[in-house]
């Protein structure tokens, strides 16, 4: 090896566990959290992210360390890839149609998964991302429109003007939304609101859709641009990044809605394509993707180990 392999950056790791050659190169690397990661079933959980490795025997070297090191710490259950969290990078591509990389999504060495596999990590959780067309079909009845119009729900662009305080409304839903999803760790408003006023100047308004009852927000759709196509040269499908219905409003219906709306607002802009993005695969939203004809163009899994 003609130098050190790449440390990937890891945002507040716990602990860092390295292989090296007797010359003093690493071959081998992980970031490890157990503060403020989720529990699984009651077990305690471990998280292994910001993992290199040169080869396969590396890689099972060093994630046998990881996981001593994490069942030091009191972990029952090692997972992985996971910066911490599920807010930040996790999962493994698994399977692709070799469509490029869009905005946002995890990539990995197409070896990665099969290493974790050799080292006895066996899959937890899967999920998808799924292409469609635009093509200007709802998928919304007007009987169902006209209901959840009836019971008081209208939606609405992002208003850019009060930025800040429409993304406090959007994290007030999502936390209520997502409480009871996988892996589920609450998020601070605070950096919800630095990490999304990082990218305030790539964020289209009219692509993020705020649904309101009465004056008070009961969901939203969050889309963007695929920035990499861009950048490629390509014609930017949408990315369907975040749906988010609050199930306290009791709203059947809302997030088909949310998404017609937000495809025909995308549709008038020109875009042609849609991505419904990194879909968990138990997530509800497959209903709504399948309704709209996507096609399932990537894989991914998040692995575990018991400690």
């Amino acid at each position: 090896m003609a130098g050190n392999l790449e440390i990937p950056e890891a945002e507040a790791a716990d602990a860092r566990v390295f292989l090296m050659t007797p010359t003093g190169l690493a071959i081998a690397h992980a970031a490890l959290w157990w503060n403020g990661t989720p529990d699984f079933k009651g077990a305690r959980v471990g998280a292994i992210g910001a993992f290199a490795a040169s080869d396969g025997e590396a890689a099972k070297v060093l994630l046998g360390g990881a996981a001593r090191r994490l069942r030091e710490a009191g972990c029952a259950l090692a997972v992985g890839p996971m910066n911490g969290n599920t807010w930040r990078r996790h999962r493994f591509v698994i399977e692709s149609d070799g469509r490029e990389p869009f905005l946002l999504e995890p990539r990995n060495p197409v070896e990665n998964p099969v290493w974790w596999r050799q080292a006895g990590f066996v899959e937890l959780s899967r999920y998808s991302s799924s292409l469609m067309e635009l093509g200007g079909t709802a998928t919304v009845t007007a009987a169902l429109k006209n209901r959840l119009e009836q019971s008081g729900v209208a939606i609405r662009r992002l208003d850019p003007v009060a930025y800040d305080d429409e993304l406090r409304l959007i994290h007030a839903v999502g936390l209520r939304a997502f409480s009871h999803n996988f892996l589920y760790t609450p998020l601070e408003e605070k950096a919800f609101l630095d990490a999304y006023r990082q990218v305030r100047a790539q964020v289209d308004p009219d692509l993020v859709r705020i649904a309101e009852r009465d004056g008070e927000p009961c969901g939203f759709v969050f889309g963007i641009p695929d920035l990499e196509a861009t950048a490629r040269g390509e014609k930017p499908a949408l990315i369907v990044k975040t749906l988010a219905v609050d199930p306290a409003s009791r709203c059947a219906g809302l997030g088909s809605w949310l998404v017609d709306e937000l495809h025909g607002i995308a549709r008038s802009k020109g875009y042609t394509e849609a991505i419904h993005a990194l879909q968990h695969e138990t997530n509800t939203s497959l209903k709504i993707t399948g309704r709209h004809q996507g096609r399932v163009f990537r894989r991914y899994a998040l692995f575990h180990h018991a400690l």
